[in-house]
Protein backbone atom coordinates (compact mmCIF):
# COMPACT_ATOMS: atom_id res chain seq x y z
CA UNK A 1 0.00 0.00 0.00
CA UNK A 2 1.50 3.51 -1.15
CA UNK A 3 1.43 6.65 1.44
CA UNK A 4 -1.20 8.93 0.58
CA UNK A 5 1.36 11.61 0.81
CA UNK A 6 3.30 9.67 -2.53
CA UNK A 7 0.14 9.15 -4.26
CA UNK A 8 -1.11 12.48 -3.60
CA UNK A 9 2.76 13.79 -5.29
CA UNK A 10 1.98 11.79 -8.19
CA UNK A 11 -1.52 12.96 -8.47
CA UNK A 12 -0.21 16.55 -8.82
CA UNK A 13 2.86 15.89 -10.89
CA UNK A 14 0.24 13.96 -13.38
CA UNK A 15 -2.23 16.82 -13.28
CA UNK A 16 0.44 19.28 -14.04
CA UNK A 17 1.65 17.51 -17.22
CA UNK A 18 -1.78 16.76 -18.25
CA UNK A 19 -2.14 20.67 -18.30
CA UNK A 20 1.12 20.95 -19.56
CA UNK A 21 -0.23 19.06 -22.63
CA UNK A 22 -3.19 20.58 -23.13
CA UNK A 23 -1.49 24.03 -23.66
CA UNK A 24 1.13 23.01 -25.97
CA UNK A 25 -1.68 20.72 -28.02
CA UNK A 26 -3.28 24.02 -28.43
CA UNK A 27 -0.14 26.14 -29.56
CA UNK A 28 0.83 22.98 -31.78
CA UNK A 29 -2.90 23.13 -33.39
CA UNK A 30 -3.07 27.27 -34.04
CA UNK A 31 0.13 26.90 -35.39
CA UNK A 32 -0.61 24.30 -37.52
CA UNK A 33 -4.33 26.13 -38.76
CA UNK A 34 -2.65 29.78 -38.72
CA UNK A 35 0.96 29.76 -39.80
CA UNK A 36 1.34 26.63 -41.79
CA UNK A 37 -2.11 26.91 -43.06
CA UNK A 38 -2.83 22.70 -42.92
CA UNK A 39 -6.68 21.94 -43.27
CA UNK A 40 -7.82 19.68 -39.87
CA UNK A 41 -8.21 16.71 -42.05
CA UNK A 42 -4.76 16.49 -42.45
CA UNK A 43 -4.19 16.13 -38.33
CA UNK A 44 -7.51 14.73 -37.67
CA UNK A 45 -6.36 11.72 -35.71
CA UNK A 46 -4.44 14.35 -33.39
CA UNK A 47 -7.67 16.80 -32.80
CA UNK A 48 -9.44 13.23 -32.18
CA UNK A 49 -7.63 12.53 -29.65
CA UNK A 50 -7.19 15.75 -27.70
CA UNK A 51 -10.75 15.74 -28.10
CA UNK A 52 -11.81 12.37 -26.88
CA UNK A 53 -9.36 13.16 -23.57
CA UNK A 54 -10.96 16.31 -22.90
CA UNK A 55 -13.97 15.23 -22.90
CA UNK A 56 -13.40 12.38 -20.79
CA UNK A 57 -11.40 14.37 -18.55
CA UNK A 58 -14.76 17.11 -18.47
CA UNK A 59 -17.55 14.91 -17.93
CA UNK A 60 -15.71 12.65 -15.49
CA UNK A 61 -14.72 15.15 -12.95
CA UNK A 62 -18.88 16.47 -13.43
CA UNK A 63 -19.53 13.27 -12.50
CA UNK A 64 -17.32 13.00 -9.70
CA UNK A 65 -18.20 16.75 -8.31
CA UNK A 66 -15.00 17.71 -9.25
CA UNK A 67 -16.38 21.17 -11.38
CA UNK A 68 -18.69 23.15 -9.47
CA UNK A 69 -20.08 26.34 -11.09
CA UNK A 70 -21.66 27.67 -7.92
CA UNK A 71 -19.78 31.00 -7.73
CA UNK A 72 -17.75 30.95 -10.57
CA UNK A 73 -20.36 32.24 -13.14
CA UNK A 74 -19.03 35.31 -13.63
CA UNK A 75 -15.74 33.85 -14.78
CA UNK A 76 -17.47 31.31 -16.73
CA UNK A 77 -19.64 34.23 -18.75
CA UNK A 78 -16.30 35.51 -19.10
CA UNK A 79 -14.31 32.83 -20.31
CA UNK A 80 -17.44 32.15 -22.49
CA UNK A 81 -17.26 35.56 -24.50
CA UNK A 82 -13.64 35.88 -24.84
CA UNK A 83 -13.68 32.42 -26.52
CA UNK A 84 -16.63 33.34 -28.53
CA UNK A 85 -14.90 36.53 -29.69
CA UNK A 86 -11.58 34.84 -30.18
CA UNK A 87 -12.89 32.65 -32.43
CA UNK A 88 -15.08 35.67 -34.37
CA UNK A 89 -11.18 37.03 -34.49
CA UNK A 90 -9.86 34.10 -36.06
CA UNK A 91 -12.14 33.32 -38.71
CA UNK A 92 -12.16 36.82 -39.56
CA UNK A 93 -8.61 37.02 -39.92
CA UNK A 94 -8.58 33.32 -41.85
CA UNK A 95 -11.30 34.66 -44.53
CA UNK A 96 -14.57 32.37 -43.31
CA UNK A 97 -16.81 35.01 -42.48
CA UNK A 98 -18.30 36.49 -45.64
CA UNK A 99 -21.81 38.09 -44.35
CA UNK A 100 -23.83 37.98 -41.27
CA UNK A 101 -25.36 34.56 -41.56
CA UNK A 102 -21.79 33.40 -40.91
CA UNK A 103 -21.91 35.21 -37.96
CA UNK A 104 -24.91 33.80 -36.79
CA UNK A 105 -24.30 30.44 -37.57
CA UNK A 106 -21.31 30.34 -36.03
CA UNK A 107 -22.64 31.98 -33.19
CA UNK A 108 -25.83 29.70 -33.15
CA UNK A 109 -23.55 26.85 -33.16
CA UNK A 110 -20.94 28.22 -30.74
CA UNK A 111 -23.63 28.51 -28.02
CA UNK A 112 -25.46 25.64 -28.52
CA UNK A 113 -21.93 23.33 -28.08
CA UNK A 114 -21.22 25.58 -24.81
CA UNK A 115 -24.61 25.02 -23.31
CA UNK A 116 -24.37 21.11 -23.93
CA UNK A 117 -20.99 21.52 -22.39
CA UNK A 118 -22.47 23.57 -19.48
CA UNK A 119 -25.49 22.01 -19.38
CA UNK A 120 -24.29 17.97 -19.23
CA UNK A 121 -22.14 18.45 -16.60
CA UNK A 122 -24.11 20.51 -14.04
CA UNK A 123 -26.45 17.99 -14.08
CA UNK A 124 -24.06 15.33 -13.93
CA UNK A 125 -22.65 17.53 -10.78
CA UNK A 126 -25.96 18.09 -9.00
CA UNK A 127 -26.99 14.29 -9.29
CA UNK A 128 -23.50 13.92 -7.72
CA UNK A 129 -24.34 16.67 -4.83
CA UNK A 130 -27.41 14.81 -4.06
CA UNK A 131 -26.38 11.60 -3.99
CA UNK A 132 -24.08 12.66 -1.55
CA UNK A 133 -26.44 14.55 0.36
CA UNK A 134 -24.63 17.65 0.31
CA UNK A 135 -28.11 19.45 -1.84
CA UNK A 136 -31.63 19.23 -1.15
CA UNK A 137 -34.01 17.77 -4.06
CA UNK A 138 -36.04 19.80 -5.25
Amino acid sequence: MKDERIQTTHNRIAAIGFCIWQFLTLISFNYRFLILKQHPREIWDIIAIFLIVNIFFFFASANKGAIDFGLRWKTVAICIAAGIIGLFTIHFITGRMFSFIDLSVLLFGCLLTMGLFFGIPYFLNRRWKRKEGLEDEK
